[in-house]
């Protein structure tokens, strides 16, 4: 599938009628990354797609030495039954920040992607700065498209007002207009570090959507600072490879060649 150069390629042919997808891009507090990568490796799901485009940097994950795109689909085990009903999670995590620009695009790739495997539901993750540090839980708020309005009051999510932005702002607004219901969770986060606490929060708001798949926040609430230390690393070894390769490269005649 591929819109506007961006390109989502499948690994395996999963069966995802009926799936829950999360998507969870690095947004402020990395709120999104840090919850995304806690469900993928507690539930130890497997890869099904990865999502690539000329305009991402270059910029490869490596794992005991073996590579993975920058933005990846992971899909858990449990597959969804007979009667239609389904529990089944698919959860998309980036290890980029792409470029703003870029985001519209990606939000239809995505909504498109999801339309073709029959995903019955889509939650982006977003952060929501704040300069102080949080005492308790953080504050979520959803926001959604009218597919998925009635799943506000359904599941008693503390409705918002006001703008969102980012990846999850692309999302909404592709997601207009569409019957794929579109949920947007913003979380609180500290605007300068990894903030895994928030992110414990937003997987709990979200567990009610999968009750089967019980997700246990507790490790993830007694390990935040060991989580956000590793994702804090991660993002900065891209940053700096990334501001590297552009320091190290010959200076062009002109701007059309930079």
């Amino acid at each position: 599938m591929q819109t506007a150069d961006v390109r989502i390629v499948d690994t395996r042919d999963e069966p995802l009628k009926g799936a829950m997808m999360v998507v969870g891009f690095p947004t402020h507090g990395l709120v999104g990354s840090v919850a995304a990568s806690y469900l993928v490796h507690t539930l130890d799901m497997n890869l099904v797609a990865y999502m690539t485009s000329e305009a991402f940097p270059p910029t490869v994950i490596m794992e005991e030495g073996v590579v993975s795109a920058p933005v990846r689909f992971y899909a858990s085990k449990l597959v969804c039954g007979v009667d239609r009903s389904c529990d089944q999670l698919v959860v998309v995590i980036a290890d980029i920040q792409p470029a703003v620009e870029m985001l519209n695009a990606l939000g239809r790739v995505l909504l498109d992607w999801a339309e073709t495997k029959g995903v019955a539901l889509i939650v982006a993750i977003e952060g929501q700065p704040i300069e102080s540090e949080i005492r308790g839980d953080a504050r979520v708020v959803a926001m959604a498209n009218r597919a998925a309005a009635p799943l506000l009051e359904k599941y008693h999510f503390d409705a918002a007002n006001g703008v969102v932005t980012g990846l999850a702002g692309g999302i909404l607004l592709g997601a207009i207009g569409r019957t794929t219901p579109v949920l947007c969770l913003v979380a609180q986060a500290h605007k300068d570090y990894p903030d895994a606490r928030a992110a414990a929060k937003v997987i709990e708001t979200v567990n009610p959507l999968v009750p089967l798949l019980l997700l246990d926040t507790k490790p993830l609430r007694e390990k935040a600072r060991q989580i956000e230390a590793e994702v804090r690393k991660t993002l900065q070894q891209t940053r700096e490879s990334v501001s590297n390769m552009r320091a190290a490269a010959p200076e062009g005649p002109g701007e059309m060649y930079r």
